[in-house]
């Protein structure tokens, strides 16, 4: 069976057919472009707002202990806001350690105990830390956008 197409004087398709071509040709573009948008939005709400939850609600199910070596610890302050910009402050302890990054500690740490807690961790000494396993996973990443890396118990190793 023989496929005709329809042709003007000069041998080129007929304008149909060149019609059809553009259609299909926007249709694709469109398509596209749906795609594109869809990323560029959906993406950003994904890791802005899905991605913390669920990090959290990982991190509560799954724990590890890790080792690590403690390069130093300080004494911080982490805050808080709700979307009606009601805030609050937390005490805790952040150690710098080899291997494992910076970690948070908050658990426990109160205004009368924060220095003693962070006199605790000299440096040089090998602690076991019990973290959410998806924050330790993703520790050098989370570190570079200065997310913290919770700790929920700590013993000297």
């Amino acid at each position: 069976m023989a496929v005709f197409t329809k042709t003007d004087a000069s041998g080129k398709p007929s304008r149909s057919k060149r019609r059809d071509r553009l259609v299909a040709i926007g249709i694709l573009v469109l398509v596209v472009l749906v795609v594109l948008v869809v990323l560029v939005v959906l993406v950003p709400v994904l890791v802005i707002f899905v991605g913390p939850i669920t990090l959290k609600v990982y991190d509560a199910a799954h724990r590890v202990e890790v080792s690590c070596k403690v390069l130093s610890a300080r004494i911080g302050v982490g805050s808080s806001h709700s979307v009606r910009g009601i805030g609050s402050s937390t005490n805790q302890v952040v150690i710098e350690t080899s291997g494992c990054g910076t970690l948070t500690l908050r658990w426990g740490v109160t205004r009368d105990n924060k220095e003693s807690i962070t006199d605790g961790f000299a440096p040089g000494t090998t602690w076991k830390f019990n973290v959410g396993a998806g924050s330790y996973r993703l520790h050098p990443f989370l570190n570079t956008i200065r997310q913290a890396v919770f700790v929920q118990d700590f013993q000297r190793a």
